[in-house]
């Protein structure tokens, strides 16, 4: 898992040309930042799915960023398409969000959970009485 294998697999999600693509960079960096500390100490860096998991982290970091970025939540290499923010910006972020969650799901034997459980607790002991 490097920062460039994680911006192919973003590539592939995003439709990405090359401009575009070197601007994703540092976000498939700071998703490698994110991710590799919680990687178990069993767990192979190089398992592709630590990339995908990264990779969707970059891509719903990528579309808050472009969405927040004069009401632009997309773009395409070619015949240069620009998507305008509103409900369909929100539905990619969805489907971003979704996919990150199950890439997540796919990786869980090789990440440690960072999740916590918090159980309500009884009291048992003796109150003491102001005197």
């Amino acid at each position: 898992m490097t920062q460039y294998t994680i911006l192919g697999r973003l590539r592939l999600m995003a439709d990405l040309n090359d401009d575009a693509a070197r601007e994703a960079l540092p976000l498939c960096a700071a998703a490698l930042e994110q991710l590799l500390p919680r990687v178990k100490p069993g767990g192979s860096r190089h398992d592709p799915r630590l990339d995908q998991a990264a990779a969707t982290m970059a891509l719903c970091m990528l579309l808050q960023r472009v969405g927040e970025e004069d009401g632009v939540t997309g773009f395409k290499a070619g015949d240069i398409t620009v998507t305008k923010r509103g409900k369909e910006g929100k539905d990619r972020l969805s489907q971003a969000l979704e996919l990150k969650k199950a890439a997540f799901e796919d990786a869980r034997e090789l990440l440690w959970d960072t999740g916590f459980f918090v159980k309500e607790t009884a009291f048992r002991g003796q109150v003491a009485e102001d005197a």
